[in-house]
């Protein structure tokens, strides 16, 4: 009877896709040495799931994070979180703050170098990073997941003053 039950139950469900996250970056982000610039990361989140915005609006939830390894060539600056959308899951007494359908995270870099060490021709680095999340739907919540972010960025020359 059990196994029938959860039979039941199963096929009610609605299939949980293979990629709930998804990561678009930007092909290159170009930024002169010494000076700042920005990547925009877009997550695409599967339809029908939300995840939970940054901050979350409870401590136990597991909130949409962004984080990059350290890079000898950029700074990477704290990521800008857009603002949540107010969500009700059914049953609860309070909204939870979510991201759905797409969410865009602004990340501020710095380009290490200027002045008499800058380089003379361009350098390319690759910033290396995760984006960890937990996706929900009106259903089910699904463990905390990660998916990989990686930022190429062109370092151009700074502009020197000759010495005095």
């Amino acid at each position: 009877m059990i196994r029938l039950l959860a039979l039941l139950l199963a096929a009610q469900a609605p299939a949980i896709p293979k990629v709930v996250v998804s990561v678009q970056v930007p092909d290159v982000v170009q930024v002169a040495a010494g000076q700042s610039g920005e990547a925009r990361i877009v997550a695409t989140i599967a339809n029908g799931f939300k995840i939970q915005a940054n901050p979350a609006s409870d401590r136990f939830l597991i909130p949409a994070r962004l984080r990059f390894e350290p890079d000898d060539r950029v700074r990477v600056g704290d990521p800008e979180y857009p603002a949540g959308k107010p969500y009700r899951l059914q049953g609860a007494k309070t909204d939870m703050s979510v991201y759905e359908k797409s969410v865009e995270i602004r990340v501020p870099l710095e380009a290490i170098g200027s002045g008499k060490g800058a380089a003379a021709s361009s350098l390319e680095t690759t910033l290396q990073g995760s984006l960890r999340f937990q996706a929900c739907n009106a259903v089910v919540c699904l463990k905390p997941a990660s998916v990989p972010v990686m930022v190429r960025v062109r370092i151009e020359p700074g502009v020197t003053t000759p010495p005095r």
